[in-house]
């Protein structure tokens, strides 16, 4: 595992701070490092770069994977430290990484650890500088044969790929020279310098293509194949195209062939090549021209049944380099029948299924037998005959040449006569070719007797007894009971109750095993319930699924008594407060305990306390055994003063048993809780009576926690919705200041008691629309892919309209209208306006003076509107910009002039 520099950093100021305080060196050191070595790119696996020695002190060992390398700058994998024996270690190349002078770094810094046994370690650095080696140039492409069209004209043909390391500057040459091919200096490039004739011509060439970078060569060789162009078709020789041929031909076998030659290359028949329309049944060789039989043609199956005649079509193609050419001829081959299906029986695997009661001379089947055979001749067949292997002449022909199997015996189960195939017959019937003796067809009858339940089930025993004892526990098995039918093949018998095993409120004190008939306990039996002696009665079924026979068996079972009840004994569980100074002897707080046993008489009681919880043996009953009644009295005193009794509280466990008869057996143990207080009678209110108390405490408590998360999760969220909401309305504000007009940070302007710029009215405004009316033609006509509807179009402007209706679907934007606005001004504003009333400077007088100019021209360019062309609407204020809605209009607007 490798650790990066700050680790590692960090490691070796802990090793070297706790040297310096040891006041020690390093036990572990090189001999040789650090040092720097040169190393030769592309380096083989297994170099070694560089040795040195490990020091260690005395006594000590190299650990386990070390010298290793711990970092390396940069981070590499390219190399390994190993040791050579016990001191000398090397530093070699492991050629996972290609050391590449011009593809990676060309120096290492490599960090060298090494650690003893004893935990002591050194570190030195290696430095390897990676040295450039001339490399000679590389071929990257993979091409080596050319081909060439003869009469080609003279041309570049290949251009090779090369790269060398060093771009250093390439030569190329040819070794040795062919007449025919050259090199282009400029591009690199092999290029010809004839047309090549295939005839004439050689038809491949080789030579080697060497390239050098002035100190480094290497050289392909390169294979130039002339191509033969196809010229003429070829020319079949067969006259005979039809053939006859027997079915069942083995594949392989030869029907004719095919031969076809070229007219002005004859002589290179290789070059032909066959192949035949796709069959199942023929094949041709792809050089030879040899038609043989590929799969097996069966004349008695579809499609050769119904039609043998096969036709395929056969063609030759003449394929030299370059465009192929081709001819065809057709091939006819009928298929005739032979003799070569045996009789096939149907059903050829029949099963019958009899009953075992089943009387002789009764009919089996019947087998039918056919020949597959096209020629009527071929499908007559004969019986030969029945076998049946073990069936002691119980099934046969009757009669005999015929196709009916009877049975001739019984075939009951129960005769041991019967049992030798396992009431299981397989029956052969044989039919013979006519024809071919040879050729025979087998009909297997495979007979299955079937069983009849003929006999119930029958016991072992018409009645069963078991003794059992209370003690025992539900699961425990007590007894079994076991039928068995005489009806062969055996079948399983299936056991169930039908009456008997209820008591002590339970409906089933008994489990009886279905399959094994094993009875078992399903709860455990209890000698003290009025009912001890129980009776079941058990049916057997056999297994028959139609018809079941059936039979019954009693079962009596006797519950022994047994010492299975532990003592009852009250109060349990007291509490008791005892003075400190209480003489011995005396009954505590007048305690009585009384025991019962369902299973055993007053005397059988032995009382105990346990000696962990009787501490210094301060307690002890008044009578240990022989009665249902004893008292708690005090055996020792307590003597807190002198240190020997520390302990205030006690929690006697007392063991009661049903064992002072040693006739009885087992015995059974009660347990009972007595806890007392042990009280200085000066210091503590001795409360005397015994009767329990509950004391109910309630408690509150604020589970409010300021670690709880939930308490940051709330104070987070409505921090986020409050911000939230103050957001809102700093929106809300802002927009409804935006709409308000504020004057208060706004400065007035001066007022000006000489008025330089007179009040005047808004000028009006005169809107002028022209509308235009264009006749849409539709010259064009086209079918909608989605609706299948004949639509037609405008060529030019794009709109079209449904043949069938005059509703435009679609056309293009119409000229928009446009709107010319003229501004008027009442003549006695024009009169305030002139040079003599104007405050104005002489500006603002030829300002004044060029608007009623452009005013003037305007009016001038209405009045030479034709009437019949124009709209004039002469609107003010907003009403102007509703005229400006008009449909398939032009008009033209010119704002304010007196703006300008």
């Amino acid at each position: 595992m490798r650790m990066d520099n700050g680790n590692f950093k960090l490691l070796l100021r802990l090793t070297m701070y706790s040297w310096i305080i040891k006041g020690l060196t390093p036990d572990v050191s090189f001999v040789g490092l650090p040092s720097t070595v040169s190393l030769a790119e592309n380096s083989p696996a297994g170099t070694v770069i560089y040795s040195f020695q490990v020091v260690l002190s005395p006594g000590a060992s190299i650990a386990s994977g070390y010298p290793r390398i711990q970092n390396s700058d940069p981070l590499t994998n390219a190399f390994l430290v190993s040791m050579r024996n016990t001191t000398q270690a090397q530093v070699s190349v492991t050629g996972t990484a290609n050391l590449d002078f011009e593809a990676m770094p060309n120096r290492f810094v490599l960090q060298v650890l090494a650690v003893d046994n004893k935990g002591d370690g050194g570190l030195q650095t290696l430095t390897v500088i990676l040295t450039d080696v001339d490399e000679p140039p590389v071929f990257l492409d993979k091409g080596s044969v050319l081909y060439v069209l003869e009469r080609s004209s003279p041309g570049e043909i290949y251009v090779p790929t090369v790269s060398d390391p060093e771009n250093r500057p390439l030569t190329f040459t040819l070794n040795p020279p062919i007449p025919g091919f050259g090199l282009n200096i400029l591009s690199a490039s092999l290029i010809t310098t004839k047309e090549f004739n295939y005839l004439t011509d050689p038809r491949s060439y080789a030579f080697n293509l060497s390239v050098s970078d002035a100190k480094n060569t290497v050289s392909r060789t390169l294979v130039i194949n002339i191509i033969n162009r196809n010229d003429y078709t070829p020319i079949f020789l067969n006259k005979i195209t039809h053939f006859t041929i027997p079915e069942e031909q083995s594949p392989g076998s030869v029907v004719t062939n095919v031969t076809a030659v070229v007219p002005d290359d004859s002589f290179y028949v290789g070059f032909i090549f066959y192949t035949i329309s796709p069959n199942n049944y023929l094949t041709i060789h792809r050089d030879m021209g040899l038609v043989t039989t590929a799969n097996r043609m069966d004349r008695d199956i579809a499609p050769l049944r119904n039609n043998p005649t096969i036709s395929v079509t056969v063609t030759a193609t003449y394929r030299p380099p370059g465009p192929p050419v081709s001819n065809s001829i057709t091939l006819t081959v009928t298929v005739t029948d032979i003799n070569d299906n045996p009789p096939v029986c149907f059903p050829d695997a029949d099963r019958v299924e009899l009953p075992e009661t089943e009387k002789a001379g009764a009919l089996i089947t019947t087998v039918t037998c056919t020949d597959n055979d096209v020629e009527p001749a071929f499908t007559q067949s004969r019986f030969s005959g029945l076998s049946c292997l073990g069936c002691n002449l119980r099934f046969a022909l009757d009669p005999p040449d015929s196709n009916r199997v009877v049975l001739t015996e019984n075939l009951d189960f129960e005769d041991p006569s019967n049992l030798f195939v396992g009431n299981e017959y397989s029956l052969s019937v044989d039919a013979v070719d006519k024809n071919d003796t040879t050729l025979k067809g087998n009909a297997f009858v495979y007979v299955t007797v079937t069983p009849v339940n003929e006999f119930p089930p029958e016991f072992t025993s018409a009645s069963y007894h078991y003794n059992v004892s209370e003690l025992l526990n539900s699961g425990t098995v007590i007894g079994a009971v076991m039928a068995t039918d005489k009806d062969l093949p055996p079948t399983a018998v299936s056991y169930s109750i039908i009456s008997g095993g209820g008591g002590a409120g339970l409906s089933k004190i008994f489990y009886l095993d279905p399959k094994l008939g094993r009875i078992i306990l399903f709860t455990r039996p209890d000698y003290e319930t009025p009912t001890t002696i129980h009776t079941l009665l058990i049916r057997a079924v056999d297994g028959d699924p139609i018809r079941p026979l059936s039979a019954t068996a009693t079962v009596t079972i006797n519950i022994i008594e047994a010492n299975d009840e532990p003592p009852l004994c009250s109060p349990n569980k007291t509490n008791l407060v005892v003075p400190k100074d209480l003489k011995i002897g005396t009954n505590i707080q007048g305690f009585i305990l009384s025991c019962t046993d369902k299973d055993s008489p007053p005397t059988s009681f032995i009382y105990s306390i346990s000696g962990a919880s009787n501490l210094n043996n301060h307690f002890v009953f008044s009578h240990a055994s022989g009665t249902n009644v004893t008292r708690l009295l005090l055996r020792e005193p307590f003597d807190f003063e002198s240190g020997l009794d520390q302990v205030w509280q006690y929690s006697l466990t007392v063991l009661v048993s049903d064992g002072n008869l040693r006739d009885r057996g087992s015995t059974q143990t009660g347990t009972i809780i007595i806890n007392i207080a042990v009280v200085d009678p000066d210091l503590t209110t001795i409360i005397t009576t015994t009767t329990p108390r509950v004391t109910y405490i309630r408690i509150t408590e604020n589970s409010f926690s300021m670690q709880d998360w939930y308490v940051w999760f709330i104070i987070a969220l409505g921090a986020m919705l409050l911000l939230g909401l103050l957001a809102c309305l700093l929106y809300h504000l802002g927009k409804w200041l935006s709409t308000k007009e504020c004057t208060c940070c706004r400065r007035l302007p001066a007022e000006h008691k000489e008025v330089l710029i007179p009040r005047t009215a808004p000028p009006k405004k005169v809107i002028l629309e022209e509308v235009t009316k264009f006749n849409t033609v539709f010259d064009g006509e086209e079918v909608d892919p989605v609706t299948k509807r004949v639509y037609e179009y405008n060529s030019k402007s794009g709109a079209r309209r449904w043949k069938d209706s005059g509703d435009v679907v679609e056309s293009r934007p119409q000229p928009e209208s446009s709107t010319l606005v003229i501004s008027e001004m009442s003549t006695s504003q024009q009169d305030h306006s002139g040079p003599a009333q104007s405050p104005f400077g002489r500006a603002d007088t030829d300002l004044l003076q060029s608007r009623s100019e452009a005013e003037g021209r305007v009016s001038q360019e209405l009045r030479h509107i034709p009437r019949g062309s124009q709209l004039l609407n002469m609107r003010s204020g907003q009403s102007a910009s509703s005229s400006a809605q008009s449909a398939r209009g032009v008009a033209i607007e010119v704002h304010n002039i007196s703006e300008v």
